[in-house]
């Protein structure tokens, strides 16, 4: 039997209830003697029976057809999702027009045939009995029978959606494609139980009190007999179709639970089976969604610990090692990534190049211009042009390739070892500050920062360095330090007065020193980054 033949079977014997429900009309029929009273045998009964089972199992096998045939592609589930689930999404539709239809037949049929062998018979038929036995059959066979029909089918398909998500289907999120074409909502159900299982069953018991009123002892009989056909029938159809409903809710209330612990425990990839197209459908696709997000985000954490590797890695290894001079760096980003930059660049005269600069913005697009910035700043100083030239050149560079609005701000300084001097220039950045044995001086932006104006020129100043003079230059990250009370920042006169306390501090010890400072003044994770380049001659 291949597998197609095993799912249809499958779903055949879902469809129990039918079967439960026909055989127990027929048997309380025959207890309470109205089949006797009809005339009808135990042929009649059979034949009804055969009639029956070929019908809706006939029914069974069309609306299987669809699911059959998308079924048989489950093999490649990724290639044939939308076909196997749009198939499984209309699946209930065409069970209720399907079973609908072969229920009204089947009723016709019972209402044509044991009205024929009752005609036939020695016994009395009149046409109250004929309405009560006509109510019944279409009741049972017109309003149960589907309604019982449709309920296994969803049953079915829950169960086939479960095993169907282990494939990867049924697992979709808000913003997916889907049928919104699901038989009722949730709240609807109970109501759609209680129209079919107890409203039309009591209007029906109303009819027959009014037909059983007007009628002689003989009618009144056969139609409180057949009252009991009825309510047999239709308490048992509720106790079916309220166990269907817990049971579809139990196994789907148990994959959100299993969703839930997934986001609890932080198994973000895992997903919840969507196995109704309601409301119930819409909350498991939501905590999918959710899921999806929060891997989204623990992927970028990932990326994001990488990409903060690769810059930390274009930062200077070690400073270097340069005669009767101390340098040290220092950088910390708010962001696994950022904008600042710092770095010393050894010519091969000796001299040295130092730049410190900042990036507006925060995140990957300052990290990406950064990078940039710094292969630049590698390439220039191969061809050891004057820091002038390169500022110059690095600003039409930045004005062609960076966004309006977006711009860099760079303090750039040659160091000559042999001189005793240091040329700078600051495009926009914030003052670095030169502590000398006659008071600190800060080095003033003398041009705006890169990127804003095309053919600007840069300027640049020379500096004579003497014992112990001392070069703090920074980002704008410690001067903009909030304190922990109110909105004060840490400003340049606070900082000042720190490089003065801590000229005889070994240039080394500086930058842990300083974050000390600015940490027990208030620093916090929200702060901009922070970034130091220390320099002092010895």
């Amino acid at each position: 039997m291949s597998s197609s033949d095993r799912n249809f079977l499958s779903y055949v014997i879902y469809l129990w209830p039918l079967v439960f429900i026909f055989g127990l009309g027929q048997s309380v029929m025959r207890i309470n003697g109205n089949a006797a009273e009809l005339g009808i045998s135990a042929v009649v009964t059979i034949v009804d029976m055969i009639v029956f089972l070929s019908l809706f199992c006939g029914t069974a096998w069309w609306v299987f057809q669809p699911l059959r045939s998308s079924l048989g592609k489950s093999g490649e589930p990724e290639k044939h999702r939308r076909i196997i689930e749009n198939v499984l999404m209309d699946f209930p539709w065409r069970a209720l027009r399907a079973y609908t239809i072969a229920g009204w037949g089947f009723a016709f049929y019972l209402i044509m045939m044991i009205s024929s062998v009752a005609l036939m018979g020695e016994h009395p038929f009149t046409w109250r009995m004929f309405v009560s036995l006509a109510l019944n059959f279409c009741f049972g066979a017109g309003m149960l029978a589907p309604s019982l029909a449709v309920a296994s089918s969803i049953i079915y398909s829950g169960r086939l959606r479960l095993k169907l998500s282990q494939k990867g289907l049924f697992v979709s999120l808000l913003s997916d494609e889907h049928s919104d074409r699901h038989i009722t909502s949730s709240s609807h159900r109970p109501w759609l139980v209680f129209m079919v299982t107890g409203l039309f069953p009591t209007l029906i018991l109303g009819l027959y009190v009014y037909l059983a009123l007007g009628g002689n002892d003989m009618e009144e009989h056969f139609i409180l007999s057949q009252s009991l056909v009825l309510l047999t029938m239709s308490i048992s159809a509720s106790i079916i179709l309220v166990w269907t409903i817990s049971h579809t809710l139990k196994q789907v209330t148990d994959t959100l639970e299993t969703g839930l612990r997934h986001l609890a425990s932080g198994q973000f990839k895992g997903r919840v089976p969507v196995l109704l197209d309601d409301d119930f459908g819409e909350l498991a696709r939501g905590l999918n969604t959710a899921l999806a997000g929060l891997q989204e985000r623990e992927d970028l954490k990932d990326s994001l610990a990488i990409a903060a590797e690769i810059q930390q890695g274009l930062l200077p290894k070690h400073a270097p090692v340069i005669p009767f001079y101390k340098l040290q760096g220092f950088q910390q980003t708010c962001y696994s990534v950022g904008g600042d930059y710092y770095d010393y660049i050894e010519l091969e005269d000796g001299r040295v190049w130092l730049m410190i600069a900042d990036v507006s913005g925060k995140g990957y697009p300052a990290a990406l211009t950064m990078a940039n910035l710094q292969a630049m700043l590698r390439g220039l100083a191969t061809v050891d042009w004057p820091i002038e030239t390169a500022a110059n050149y690095l600003n039409e560079s930045f004005c062609d390739s960076l966004a309006a609005g977006r711009f860099v701000t760079m303090f750039m300084a040659k160091l000559q070892p042999q001189s005793h001097s240091l040329v700078w220039m600051n495009a926009g950045h914030v003052p670095p500050l030169l502590a000398t044995k006659d008071g600190i001086k800060a080095l003033e932006a003398s041009a705006p920062p890169l990127g804003l104006v095309k053919s600007v020129s840069y300027e640049v100043v020379r500096t004579e360095l003497h014992p112990g003079d001392t070069l703090l230059a920074y980002t704008d990250g410690a001067t903009e330090t909030s304190g922990r009370v109110g909105k004060e920042m840490y400003g340049e006169k606070r900082l000042r007065a720190w490089l003065l306390e801590h000229l005889e501090t070994p240039v080394e010890a500086l930058p842990e020193l300083l974050l000390e400072e600015l940490n027990d003044f208030g620093r916090n994770e929200e702060d901009d980054d922070l970034t130091l380049l220390c320099m002092r001659r010895e």
